[in-house]
């Protein structure tokens, strides 16, 4: 049997060898708890346990499938052994259960004189063997590049290079701005001319190529590329394959575990709803049917100019009359090839949009990080560097897996008969901190809807804390500072009346406090001179 065969340090017995590979699943599956432990203590190992546990997973199966064939028993070794060990002999005669048993002993001892390694022990294979073999086999260091830093970011330049390289979207990108340059300066200027100079000198002093984190910003908006820059377009095509390619590698290097034959045959089927719906951003109508698209030659042109001048061609001319020569069907066999291609572009539109969405936090975590080290001083950057060094240090230092003394220290419950609050280090504090600032005392604050507080630093800060304002908010009460130490409702509804009522009286009434004087030298208001006034009387 190969599979066994395979197997040199196991017994001869097939029995033996069973009974060792469910030990082993056992001790696997206990290697993978103490894995996912580390990984949950340490976020910064957790690509690291992604590997180590796909590592156990294989040998999992590994064990198995060697059990299984066991099971399966089509050499009818197991059925022998099984016969042995009731005392049956190999000549279908009955024989002694003793006599049996001594001669496995005999084998056993021939077995291990004749294959022992220096008359060593054999290695132990326990869940700890398992455990340091997985995190031995573990090649992350090789599998990610400095930028990518163990698949906490990206790095994509490869790919920006190849997208900032494709010469239509790049002449697309440059005339965009400049119709907007010149739609801004004809704003200013009504009378100006598309080819002024003006237009040129704006266009090279504001132009700026799209640089690195705004490409990974909006890389997946493809639906913003004009169709002629897509269409039979080798290098456009190229560049989605890549992307598509990278990001779906980047997603098996840091999560091993994951389905993507399962993703991917999700991804089609999406894919074949929307675009027979025809609702994929960009592609709702087909390219043929499109005004400046020329079957014969099968080309779709930037504007009518452009068209124009190419039916003016000897090679148009010549594709025009191959194409009246074609039968009904073969004409209609170039508009099934122009949708196939806008089917074939679309799909790899959609898949690369769709992996993009998987690694959107990560993606989003390089941008965040770019536009930092943009922000930074080669001191601060060097600084960053050696905090993050010091932090690997302090979680190398750290037991995070299992103990290999033997002992694991189990977490006990804090003594705290007093029910004091606890520090910042899980512990409760000491009683004469709790006594000074009067923790002991309760305050409570009927707009907050009798809300406790305990101690005088809590509820002189609870005023400007969103509980309080939500309360006053209820009331229809601006929180002011007016309205401080106040905690019953019925004293904030009397101090917002009297506050309302003073601010009546102090404000300033032109008919009541402007005074007039006639030419008699008679002091009156504002209100009672216009009224004499409009009697005459004045």
């Amino acid at each position: 049997r190969k599979a066994l065969q395979e197997c040199p340090a196991m017994s001869f017995s097939v029995l033996e060898q069973l009974r060792s590979a469910h030990e082993d699943i056992e001790n696997i599956e206990k290697a993978m708890s103490m894995v996912l432990m580390d990984k949950h203590q340490n976020s910064k190992l957790a690509v690291t346990c992604e590997h180590a546990l796909k590592y156990l997973i294989d040998a999992s199966q590994q064990k198995s499938r060697i059990a299984v064939d066991i099971y399966q028993d089509k050499d009818g070794m197991r059925t022998d052994d099984i016969n042995a060990l009731a005392g049956q002999r190999g000549d279908k005669k009955q024989g002694d259960v003793w006599t049996s048993f001594y001669d496995k002993v005999k084998e056993v001892k021939d077995y291990h004189r004749r294959f022992s390694i220096n008359q060593g022990l054999p290695e132990l294979q326990n869940a700890e063997w398992f455990y340091l073999r997985a995190f031995e086999a573990d090649r992350t260091d090789s599998l990610f590049s400095g930028e990518e830093d163990t698949g906490r970011r990206v790095d994509m330049h490869e790919h920006f290079v190849k997208y900032v390289n494709i010469k239509k979207i790049a002449a697309h990108r440059r005339s965009r701005f400049r119709e907007m340059t010149y739609a801004r300066l004809k704003r200013r200027t009504p009378d100006l001319e598309p080819d002024d100079p003006l237009v040129e000198q704006v266009m090279a002093k504001e132009f700026h190529e799209l640089d690195y984190i705004g490409w990974l910003r909006t890389f997946d908006q493809f639906h913003e590329t004009p169709r002629y820059c897509k269409f039979r377009e080798a290098s456009y095509t190229e560049y989605l394959e890549s992307i598509i390619s990278y990001l779906r590698g980047f997603l098996l290097r840091t999560q091993p575990l994951v389905g993507i034959e399962k993703l991917e045959l999700q991804f089609d089927k999406e894919f074949e709803e929307r675009w027979g719906d025809r609702s994929i951003p960009g592609w709702e109508e087909a390219t043929h049917k499109d005004k400046l698209f020329s079957l014969p030659s099968n080309r779709l042109f930037n504007n009518k100019a452009c068209m124009e001048h190419h039916q003016t061609g000897k090679q148009y001319k010549r594709k025009v009359e191959e194409t009246q020569k074609l039968t009904f069907e073969e004409q209609r066999q170039l508009i099934v090839d122009s949708e196939l291609e806008d089917r074939r572009i679309a799909k790899l539109e959609s898949h690369a949009a769709k992996w993009h969405d998987l690694l959107s936090d990560t993606i989003h975590e390089t941008v965040q990080h770019l536009q930092k080290k943009q922000s930074q001083t080669a001191e601060e950057m060097e600084a960053d560097k050696d905090d993050s060094d010091d932090d690997e240090m302090l979680d190398d230092g750290m037991d995070v897996g299992s103990d290999f003394g033997g002992e694991i220290e189990e977490e006990r419950p804090i003594y705290n008969p007093l029910n004091l609050p606890l520090g910042w280090d899980g512990k409760p504090i000491p009683f004469w901190l709790y006594k000074l600032h009067g923790l002991g005392i309760e305050y409570k604050c009927e707009i907050c809807g009798n809300y406790s507080y305990w101690g005088r630093r809590a509820f002189e800060r609870h005023f400007q804390e969103w509980r309080h304002a939500f309360g006053m908010r209820c009331l229809k009460i601006p929180n002011t500072a007016h309205f401080k130490e106040i905690t019953k409702i019925e004293d904030a509804i009397t101090l917002y009346e009297k506050l309302k009522r003073d601010a009546e009286e102090q404000t300033f009434r032109p008919d009541q406090d402007v005074e007039c004087e006639d030419i008699q030298g008679n002091v009156m208001s504002q209100r009672a001179f216009e009224d004499l006034r409009r009697q005459g009387l004045v």
